[in-house]
């Protein structure tokens, strides 16, 4: 790549465009060591710090020095030397004469004691510039039209590919290289999807934080409030989101706008700000009542923190990962005693955490606490030996725990006495919860109610037997029929769950071919056929056990 020529003297002409080529220059050769400074106000003698090795850098856009500017350097060395600094680094485009060679050396020899002096002139500026010529050419340029027509020409490009998918990824990765040097700032990626061109600005690495405005067009729904929330929140607690093309309508920072990028085509992610230093680390959270009373504690472990402009969010699960804990903790304002801090509890699986894998009791204690929660007017939050009391404010509570609590009891016991895999309560349909509370119940020895009141029992009788049906289900208000069932199973998810034994009873049965069995009785046929099933209102029940009999014995089938 062909260096990019300085004019020198005109950018001196303009301190701030200069010092801006300085910050940028800075941050690309060092990165993350170097710890660049607004001068606005007075910058101490320094213009970029090393914190590593005590080492302050003090930039001028000067091209000569004359005693003006030697008078200026001295200040800002006594400035910086009143620091606790190792080293003091002059940086200028300047080509040196011996004279100011001797200047610095006399500069240096005042201070040989206590401070290392260095002047670093114009050819190490113009070195280091050659390493990186997007940020001259970014400083010295207006590449606005390049991204327009770089979309043009990936546009023209597909529709004559030959290539495939091969030779698309070639063309975007090469667009996107060409217009990563329009500026040394931010970045472009190129997307083809749903029949457009789009593209992404993000910041280049090694960059220092940019000061940008961005304007939003949202619709007045809750769509478009959601948008806003998580631009907010990001923002103001550092959790990143994804502004989606469409939205943006102008973006305000000099480098992105020199771009002149189609906005409505223009999709910008801000990153969460994650803060990884001191997590993971143990939480509990207790149930609290209005007199104090404190309930069982759930564990909970914070993996990670995101950082905004006004507070943090700290992310956590507890042991199953089912639920996971967002605590939200607002720095302390100017008329503020202390710090506000809110707590967002999330139950379900998520695509991480298979909800097949989790020890149900495990999640049965979590479920358990998650319903006192629920009860109570507010909750205790423990830090290592900090409590932090949290109000829940005025609310109803939701009620929804209690019965996945019943579930996984029931869960439990069936997963135990019948030793099968189930799927977990959060793959369960209506008829799945259904099912297994009847499992549960039969197991514990229950008599509960069967979802068998269409079930029909087809019995071949003899006269006699088909008579005393008739006499018995047909006469008055009909008559209790006791059975065993044999081969029935009950799904909970994809798994059949087989229930024999099982001893079912209609507590009033009816013979749904009554007028052809009293035919066949009257032609003494000698097999005859009783479909018996459950009359209207009454109920089919069931048990493992056979059905004890009340002094006598019912036709049992």
């Amino acid at each position: 790549m062909t260096a990019v020529r300085i004019p020198w003297d005109e950018l001196a002409e303009s301190p701030k465009k200069a010092e801006q080529l300085f910050d940028l220059l800075m941050h690309a050769e060092y990165g993350d060591r170097v710890r660049t400074i607004n001068g606005a106000g007075g910058d101490g003698g320094c213009d970029a710090w090393f914190e590593d090795i005590r080492r302050a850098v003090e930039f001028k856009s000067w091209t000569k020095l004359g005693n003006s500017q030697r008078a200026q350097a001295s200040r800002s060395l006594k400035r910086a030397s009143e620091n606790d600094i190792a080293s003091w680094v002059l940086v200028a485009p300047v080509h040196p004469t011996p004279k100011d060679w001797e200047w610095f050396d006399d500069l240096k020899a005042r201070y040989r004691d206590s401070i290392d002096l260095q002047f670093l002139e114009v050819r190490w500026l113009e070195a280091k510039l050659a390493k990186y010529p997007g940020i001259a050419r970014f400083i010295l340029s207006t590449p606005h039209q390049e991204v327009v027509d770089l979309l043009r020409e990936l546009h023209q490009e597909q529709a004559a590919m030959t290539g495939g998918v091969p030779d698309l990824l070639k063309r975007l990765t090469v667009l996107s290289t060409r217009a990563d040097e329009l500026s040394p700032i931010w970045g472009v990626d190129f997307a083809s999807r749903g029949g457009r061109n789009e593209v992404s600005v993000r910041l280049q690495e090694g960059i220092p934080p940019q000061h940008i405005e961005v304007h939003l067009d949202v619709p007045d729904d809750p769509a478009g409030s959601a948008v806003t929330g998580d631009v907010a929140a990001a923002l103001h607690y550092g959790s990143g989101t994804v502004i989606e093309p469409g939205c943006i309508t102008r973006v305000e920072n000099e480098a992105i706008s020199a771009l002149n990028l189609p906005w409505q085509q223009v999709a910008m992610v801000l990153p969460d700000q994650r803060v990884t230093a001191g997590f993971p680390r143990a939480a509990t959270l207790r149930a609290r009542t209005h007199e104090g009373a404190r309930g069982r504690p759930l564990h909970l472990t914070l993996h990670y923190a995101t950082e905004g402009s006004r507070g943090m969010y700290v992310h956590g699960a507890d042991s199953t990962g089912m639920l996971r804990v967002r605590l939200r903790v607002d720095r302390p304002g100017q008329l503020e005693a202390g710090t506000n801090v809110g707590v967002l509890l999330q139950y379900g699986p998520t695509d991480t955490q298979h909800a097949a894998a989790v020890d149900p009791e495990a999640l049965l204690r979590t479920v358990n606490a998650l319903d006192s929660l629920d009860h109570t007017p507010g909750m205790a939050l423990t830090l290592g030996t900090e409590q932090i009391d949290l109000d829940a404010g005025l609310r109803e509570p939701t009620g929804n725990f209690a019965p996945i609590s019943r579930a996984l009891q029931d869960f439990i016991v069936v997963r135990d006495e019948l030793d099968i895999a189930l799927p977990l309560p959060a793959h369960w349909s209506a008829h799945d919860e259904r099912n297994i509370a009847l499992l549960a119940g039969l197991l514990r020895g229950d008599e509960v109610a069967m979802p068998l009141n269409s079930t029909v029992c087809h019995q071949i009788s003899t006269v006699e037997e088909a008579r005393l049906y008739m006499d018995l289900l047909e006469s008055g208000h009909g008559g209790r029929i006791e059975f065993e069932i044999v081969g029935l199973s009950l799904p909970i998810g994809q798994v059949q769950v087989p229930t024999e034994p099982l001893y079912v009873a209609f507590t009033r049965a009816q013979i749904a071919n009554a007028t052809e069995v009293a035919e066949a009785i009257t032609a003494k046929d000698s097999a005859i056929p009783v479909d018996i099933r459950p009359a209207p209102g009454s109920t089919v029940i069931g048990r493992r056990t056979p059905f004890p009999s009340p002094g006598g014995t019912s036709p049992v089938m």
